[in-house]
C-alpha cells in the first residue's frame, strides 16, 4: 500500500463493544478490557477500559481515541506492529490491591485494519486462554483509522507522475501547484 509509505500522522478510534463466551467458575467482580498498542521504538501504550460486573450486561461500549504522529520510519513500524487485547478480571477479593487476572488474550495487526475497506473493521476477537475445556471468551471492537486529508494530498502527488515531461504534479506545467511554489519563494526572497 503505497500510502502507508508516505504518512507522517494518523488518527486511531478503537471502540470496546462487548464481550461473550465469559466461563468463570464462582467468580465475582469485574470484567475490563486492557488494550496495548504499538507506539514504535519498541514502546507501546496501555488504555484500560471501564470495569463492569460480571452479574450484569457485559457491555462496554467505551471510545478511545489516539493521535499517531512521527517520522516515516516511526509510521512504519506501528502499521506492522499489533495491538493487544487483554480480557481481565478484578475480583472482589483481591480489588484492595489493584491486581487483576488475565482471562483470555488476543492479537490483531494493524495492517489488517489499514488494508480493510475504508481503514475501518468492526470484528470479534477469540481470545486465548489458558483454560482448558473452556469455550474461547471473545470481544467485539470496532476500529477506525483516519488519515489527515492533507496526507491524503501529499500521497496523490507523489502518485502521480508525467513521463513526457518529468514533472510530479499530474497535469504537467498545467497545474497551479507550480505557480504556489514560485509564489513562496518569492515571498521568502522579498521578506530578506
Amino acid at each position: 500500500m503505497d500510502a502507508l509509505k508516505v504518512l507522517s500522522s494518523l488518527h486511531c478510534e478503537l471502540k470496546i463493544m462487548n464481550a461473550r463466551n465469559i466461563q468463570l467458575a464462582n467468580a465475582s467482580g469485574t470484567l475490563f478490557v486492557r488494550c496495548y498498542l504499538s507506539a514504535g521504538n519498541n514502546k507501546r501504550v496501555r488504555v484500560d477500559s471501564r470495569e463492569v460486573s460480571l452479574n450484569g450486561d457485559l457491555s462496554w461500549n467505551e471510545s478511545f481515541s489516539l493521535d499517531c504522529q512521527g517520522t516515516k520510519q516511526t509510521m512504519d513500524m506501528i502499521t506492522h506492529g499489533t495491538i493487544v487485547l487483554e480480557l481481565r478480571l478484578r475480583s472482589n477479593s483481591i480489588a484492595l490491591f489493584g491486581q487483576s487476572q488475565l482471562v483470555g488474550r488476543a492479537e490483531m495487526s494493524w495492517r489488517d485494519v489499514f488494508e480493510s475497506p475504508n481503514m475501518e473493521m468492526k470484528r470479534w476477537v477469540m481470545m486465548e486462554t489458558k483454560k482448558k475445556g473452556v469455550k474461547a471468551p471473545s470481544v467485539c471492537v470496532d476500529m477506525k483509522i483516519e488519515v489527515p486529508s492533507s496526507e491524503v494530498m501529499v500521497v496523490r502527488k507523489m502518485n502521480k507522475w508525467n513521463e513526457s515531461c518529468g514533472c510530479c504534479h499530474g497535469e504537467c506545467c498545467n497545474n497551479t501547484y507550480i505557480d504556489n511554489e514560485f509564489f513562496l519563494i518569492g515571498a521568502a526572497l522579498d521578506a530578506f
